[in-house]
């Protein structure tokens, strides 16, 4: 495989007393992750980039310059040309105080160090991780013990590689310092703009995933209407129970099978939260599953992906458009509708084919007479009679 270089930084701090000014009550980790051998081109492209848009010497998000979001979209419209994916982890410190009645530090390092290892290393099982020596040192530390701890060390997998270095010593820290820092702006309530959304659109073909935590109630990255008929919260409800189930049962399995269930899985989501009617074309699935050099086929999506989420009651409508999380009457109907156009030609193909052989054999040959084409043979006579 080849090797992949994480470069980490976060957004937000660690204090839970919201009603002093300046703490956040979100705390962004984004990883910026880029094939070792072009760890140089890009550093040096973002370095080209940045100068047009800044004369400090490191960029930081939550500099001036980037303070107006319509300034903050065309730096990131310009780097968005550049080759990377980002896998976020983004902890809601307000419900990990309010529910676990653990003492916050430890309960945010324990959680958000185990989403790391657990799922940034099941797209990447080959990844040194370097981060900013200042402001994370307390957090990757957390995770380089917790990794040592916990992390199964296999014949493929040696052991993670981390190192520290100054933010402003690389400037790919400072390229994940200022997509953690605009992830954030997406969920900050001091930081929310009408163009928010915007910053998604224009990271969506980097973004793995957006881990959120708690992800109680859902959020979504754009308004839903609960009152719109053609939403069903009670349809998303069990639907996203039977995926939290899913994640609990298999979050520890080292089977490859189920690791491309859970990054299939964890994209669909994202997408769902980002517009739950918009469906995600396969390529796009297989773009996520495939970095971890498999390649997985799109017959193996369907056959051997897709429909073992669906044994598992998660509900994935398909159509034309592609696949997504069920939302309403409607995906159920072009699922329907979907399965249907293939499904009853196959069986109006089958009852002429039969009619055919009967003629041909003065009705000495029918195989739908026989018992074990019982069900066949009263679909295909539904089917006529339709």
């Amino acid at each position: 495989m080849n090797k992949k270089i994480g470069f980490i930084d976060e957004s937000g701090n660690k204090s839970i007393h919201f009603e002093k000014e300046g703490v956040t009550t979100f705390f962004v980790v984004s990883a910026v992750i880029i094939e070792e051998n072009l760890v140089s081109e890009i550093r040096e492209k973002f370095q080209q980039i940045a100068s047009k848009f800044t004369f400090a010497p490191e960029v930081k998000s939550n500099a001036k310059a980037f303070r107006d979001i319509g300034d903050r979209l065309k730096f990131l419209q310009a780097i968005s040309e550049l080759d990377f994916r980002i896998y976020s982890v983004i902890v809601d410190k307000r419900k990990i105080f309010e529910e676990s009645g653990l003492q916050f530090q430890n309960s945010f390092y324990k959680y958000t160090n185990g989403l790391l290892d657990r799922e940034l290393y099941d797209y990447y099982p080959f990844l040194e991780l370097i981060s900013d020596q200042h402001g994370t040192e307390d957090f990757m530390s957390g995770f380089i013990d917790y990794v040592d701890k916990h992390h199964r060390q296999t014949d493929l997998f040696k052991g993670p590689s981390f190192s520290f270095r100054d933010s402003k010593d690389e400037p790919l820290i400072q390229l994940a310092d200022f997509i953690a820092g605009s992830v954030a702006r997406c969920y900050e309530p001091s930081k929310i703009d009408s163009r928010n959304n915007e910053i998604l659109d224009i990271l969506h073909k980097h973004i793995l995933h957006l881990r959120e935590w708690p992800e109680v109630p859902l959020k979504f990255f754009g308004n839903i209407d609960n009152e719109d008929e053609q939403y069903n919260q009670e349809l998303v409800d069990f639907i996203f129970y039977r995926i939290n189930e899913f994640f609990t049962s298999n979050q520890e399995s080292q089977s490859p099978e189920i690791k491309n269930q859970l990054v299939c899985l964890n994209y669909l989501i994202y997408r769902f939260k980002k517009n739950p009617f918009s469906y995600a074309y396969s390529d796009e699935i297989l773009d996520r599953i495939n970095i971890r050099e498999i390649n997985v086929t799109k017959r193996v999506l369907n056959k051997e992906i897709i429909t073992r989420l669906r044994d598992s009651k998660i509900l994935i409508t398909s159509s034309t458009s592609g696949y997504k999380i069920a939302c309403c009457k409607a995906d159920i109907t072009r699922f329907y509708n979907n399965y249907s156009s293939k499904i009853v030609p196959m069986i109006e193909t089958i009852g002429k084919v039969d009619t055919v052989i009967k003629n041909a054999t003065s009705g000495n040959l029918s195989l739908l007479e026989d018992g074990e084409f019982k069900l066949l043979r009263e679909l295909i006579e539904t089917t006529n009679s339709r």
